[in-house]
């Protein structure tokens, strides 16, 4: 952990980040990606938050400039290193750069149960579009569709 005052930088995320990606991944998602999921965001907007040389979160979203649209498909950050922050500025830099791309949409969805990860979006100004279900016998395969509409 860094002394009080020092922060972490964001940068663009590396092949040579996987390892601790998956660490992180393994930690924050009942249903992983493998590595090679993650090779695509690599041609996109994959970003990492780094102290000390170790990723502490990410986030991954990809973008289509055609169709002025985004996803933003991963957000996570090690669960050791919540509630510093680190989401939200993991966030605030993925929609500036969305921004600069021209894009005008950006689409993401959230497990019902996380209540708080619904708050860090809303807090973005991300809307509920609809509650999806896609089986009614698993409660965490139920999520919130959110979009957020740039002006």
């Amino acid at each position: 952990m860094q002394p009080s005052g020092v922060e972490g930088v964001i940068r663009a995320a590396h092949h040579g980040d996987l390892p601790q990606i998956l660490e992180i991944e393994s930690r924050c998602f009942p249903r992983q990606w493998n590595e090679s999921q993650f090779y695509p965001a690599f041609k996109d907007l994959f970003l990492v938050y780094e102290e000390d040389s170790a990723v502490l979160g990410f986030i991954i979203a990809c973008s289509c400039e055609v169709a002025k649209r985004a996803v933003i498909m991963r957000v996570a950050v090690h669960p050791r290193d919540q509630g510093r922050g680190i989401a939200s500025r993991l966030m605030e830099r993925a929609l500036a750069e969305l921004r600069e791309k021209k894009i005008r949409t950006v689409d993401l969805d959230v497990e019902i149960p996380k209540t708080d990860v619904k708050r860090l979006y809303e807090k973005f100004g991300f809307k509920t579009l609809k509650v999806v279900h896609v089986d009614a016998d698993y409660e965490n395969d139920a999520f919130y569709l959110m979009q957020l509409r740039f002006a």
